[in-house]
């Protein structure tokens, strides 16, 4: 796993991490206490070395950072947001195949 492609987001950082960066990021918002937030997180891990070496992966933890769930209307966990250039592109709710979300992140790229 690239460490350095995967940052932590929260209410304070998220604007300047992800709505000012050019490229593509994917935010991946989460829980402690979601067992397949677990799975999207190993998921992530293991496409890092995948993927484009420029996307960035960020994680929001849901439970402390109630203002960025709300702005994005994360209802359910995990939830992924992508984002090109600062503009939200795709959303998807739940766990895709590994297949799947490389080929969701490549689209964006």
């Amino acid at each position: 796993m690239n460490a350095s492609r995967f940052v932590v987001l929260h209410d304070s950082n998220f604007d300047l991490q992800v709505l000012a960066r050019a490229g593509v990021s994917v935010v991946d918002f989460w829980s402690t206490s979601c067992i397949p937030c677990r799975q999207m997180t190993r998921l992530l891990q293991q496409l890092a070395g995948e993927i484009p070496p420029d996307v960035m992966i960020g994680q929001v933890d849901a439970d402390s950072n109630p203002a960025l769930v709300a702005r994005y209307g994360v209802r359910a966990l995990p939830t992924l947001l992508f984002f090109k250039d600062g503009a939200l592109v795709e959303t998807r709710t739940g766990i895709d195949r590994r297949q799947v979300l490389r080929k969701a992140i490549e689209s964006h790229a």
